[in-house]
């Protein structure tokens, strides 16, 4: 290592200096024959190392999400070849930096690093370990994100609440800070109906996805390009055809029959199914499956 850095990241482990590196890779390690984790940082060019029990405390399957993010460490051992550092030493001194930079309401953008079995979505924001609660994921209900959303995804998202723990909390954090995904796409949606307009008007034909079964007969939610939901329903001869039943996810075409602006609703007849799920519709139609 670089004498100048390493005299350098000597006097910080004295000063107990936060500093910031770029996650470049997760290794798989043996120690007293039991395999566990090393994260390799890199700091100016150079790399300094991080056990798994130094980085997180949260029980997560892989650190995969926490790959070229930004995280904060302080130095704790240095030799001539090998600096080791602690993320989680550096999250209390961190918190306070973060919470004075930022209010309820900002928009911030983040990278996932998790995702728990109750749907729970870990951000690392600014170096700060924040969470998406489910039910402020999307205006629809989410189920399986585990399955959907991706770890190392980038999302840009509000900040919901800030709150001061008495009692730390998880990881030993002194703040929970809760964002929601959910108001800028209400907000985003909301923008569009304000210029509806702009962007579709009734007799247009689009296309869209099906995202569910809405309230009453022969009714589904439809999912424009542009993140607008409109109630559609099936011609007859699909009706017919297809049992009055699409599945969430299948694509289709039709024709918009209905637009209030001040309502924010719309209705669109469909006249086309996407040709891969109308070759699967009409096999369960038939009895295959």
């Amino acid at each position: 290592m670089n004498k100048i850095l390493l005299e350098m990241l000597k006097e910080s482990r004295e000063r107990k200096w936060v500093q910031y590196g770029e996650v470049e890779s997760i290794r798989k390690v043996s120690v007293g024959g039991k395999e566990d984790e090393l994260i390799v940082i890199l700091y100016q060019g150079e790399k300094v190392y991080c056990k798994r029990e130094d980085f997180i405390e949260r029980d997560i399957a892989n650190l995969n999400g926490f790959i070229q993010t930004r995280v904060p460490f302080i130095v704790m051992e240095v030799t001539d070849e090998v600096v080791s550092v602690s993320r989680i030493a550096a999250l209390r001194r961190v918190a306070q930096e973060f919470t004075e930079s930022v209010k309820i309401g900002d928009r911030v953008q983040g990278t996932v690093t998790g995702v728990s079995d109750k749907n729970v979505v870990y951000l690392e924001v600014q170096g700060y370990p924040c969470i998406i609660p489910p039910e402020e994921w999307d205006i629809r209900r989410s189920t399986n994100l585990r399955e959907t959303v991706p770890v190392g995804t980038v999302l840009e998202v509000e900040i919901l609440t800030i709150s001061r723990l008495e009692n730390e909390g998880e990881q030993n954090l002194p703040y929970r800070i809760r964002l929601s995904r959910k108001a800028l796409i209400k907000n985003e949606k909301e923008a569009i109906w304000e210029s509806i307009e702009d962007h579709y008007k009734v007799g247009d034909y689009i296309g869209f996805k099906i995202t569910g079964q809405a309230p009453g007969y022969n009714s589904y939610y439809c999912e424009t390009a542009s993140g607008i939901n409109l109630i559609g329903n099936l011609n007859r001869r699909l009706r017919d055809r297809y049992n009055d039943y699409l599945p969430p996810g299948v694509q289709a075409k039709g024709e918009i029959r209905f637009l209030d602006k001040k309502g924010k609703r719309g209705k669109i007849l469909i006249n086309q199914v996407e040709a891969n799920f109308a070759n699967l519709l009409n096999k369960r139609s038939f009895g295959a499956f």
